[in-house]
């Protein structure tokens, strides 16, 4: 039984056969209503929306974070593997432009990969690899993180883009990521563990 006044400010979703609550989006691959919704993700194979979309910003800086590093790593180790360069006419570089440099440089570089081991070329394959993922993800992360500053979604500026349905201010950054916060939570293996040590001594008690 739905008590009175529980409904109130609910729609009718014709594609749920159901009470639709406010803020509320039907997504039709994931076949539900998602509160907050913000996009449907194929890439995790789920809407992101109220319940989850804390976790998929993090999700996005862990990304961009391990892609950096992925990539200041391999090309820092294809430095020190690289082929020696050779510059036939180093001794007239002075009389040269900008451009003919440029071009010595750019030959004298790829003449150079043809002698790099199969180590080296995993290492230049890894190094665009991280540094075209990170580019891409990058840009969705600057764009979840000026929406969720304008205290919008991406679902809603799309449908009205200069209606602004909260407050701009970096409080919307920090209600969102729960801050401030105990170092504690960044523990979890510990907090966890401290959990279960304690359920456990409670019950043998």
């Amino acid at each position: 039984m739905v008590g009175k006044n529980d409904l109130e400010n609910y729609t009718f979703c014709t594609y749920c056969s159901k009470p639709k609550p406010p803020r509320a989006h039907h997504c039709r691959s994931c076949k539900t209503c998602v509160v907050d919704m913000d996009h449907h993700c194929p890439f995790i194979g789920n809407c992101v929306g109220a319940s989850n979309h804390q976790a998929f910003v993090i999700f996005l800086i862990s990304v961009v974070t391990s892609c950096s590093y992925a990539a200041i790593m391999t090309i820092y180790a294809s430095y020190c593997i690289w082929p020696p360069l050779e510059f036939p006419n180093v001794s007239s570089y002075g009389q040269m432009g900008s451009t003919k440099v440029l071009m010595e440089i750019i030959t004298s570089v790829a003449s150079s990969a043809f002698f790099l081991s199969a180590r080296g070329i995993i290492l230049v394959y890894l190094a665009f690899a991280s540094l075209s993922v990170n580019a891409g993800i990058a840009v969705l992360l600057c764009q979840q993180l000026s929406l969720i500053y304008e205290g919008n979604t991406y679902l809603s500026h799309i449908s009205s883009p200069t209606d602004i349905h909260g407050e701009r201010g970096l409080r919307n950054l920090v209600r969102f990521f729960g801050c401030p916060y105990p170092l504690s939570r960044l523990l979890l293996g510990y907090t966890n563990t401290g959990k279960s040590q304690n359920n456990s001594g409670s019950k043998l008690l």
